[in-house]
């Protein structure tokens, strides 16, 4: 009896704990992107919960999905307003990033329904999903970071359902408003001596341009 009881205790544990990791796998896509995803992006959706090596892979065809920024040009402390343009769409990640860099810089406000923030490296550095309600062309609004940090894009993966996603979905980017002011002083500075001191054309050099 003692045996037969045991037993039957080792087969309630063995589903109990099976039942808390599966309903884990589920919660890491319903709930948001997970920890893991902060640099890579990637979400690590399993097509059998029962086998972790059945990831599933992103699409290879172009993204349905384009991010459309409010401003060209960001300053300090400034907000852009960023909005996730396409077909309705489950769960996302977004990131503000230097290009060729993976650590996101700024911070987002708090965002409509059925987003959250989430910090991976700073507080508020990056936007997700909190559940998988239909979503369709939301608006997040960015905080740009302080002092600027030169020429920014926005990444994202965004899903369309759990097996069925697109990586490196990508803005345009932005350039740091005291780069826009410091090239247009010299513009600015190089007519000045152009109208004082004519120069015949064609110039026989080249006019040295700052590079912001």
């Amino acid at each position: 009896c003692i045996v037969r009881k045991m037993a039957a205790f080792q087969v309630v544990s063995a589903s109990f704990f099976f039942a808390v990791a599966l309903f884990a796998r589920c919660d890491a896509f319903g709930s948001g992107a997970p920890d893991a995803a902060c640099v890579s992006m990637q979400p690590g959706h399993l097509s059998d919960s029962n086998d972790p090596n059945s990831t599933v892979s992103a699409q290879n065809s172009t993204s349905p999905y384009s991010i459309v920024l409010g401003s060209s040009s960001y300053t300090a402390s400034g907000t852009v307003s960023v909005q996730i343009v396409g077909p309705v769409f489950k769960g996302f990640m977004i990131q503000a990033r230097r290009p060729s860099m993976t650590t996101p810089v700024g911070s987002f406000g708090t965002g409509p329904t059925d987003t959250q923030q989430k910090t991976c490296t700073a507080a508020a550095d990056t936007m997700t999903h909190t559940n998988t309600n239909d979503k369709e062309n939301i608006t997040l609004t960015w905080t740009a970071p302080s002092p600027v940090v030169g020429d920014v894009e926005f990444v994202a993966t965004i899903a369309e359902e759990k097996v069925t996603y697109w990586m490196n979905v990508k803005s345009a980017e932005i350039t740091s408003g005291s780069a826009l002011i410091k090239a247009t002083a010299f513009l600015i500075v190089l007519c000045l001596i152009l109208t004082q001191f004519p120069i015949p054309f064609p110039i026989p050099f080249p006019i040295p341009f700052p590079i912001p």
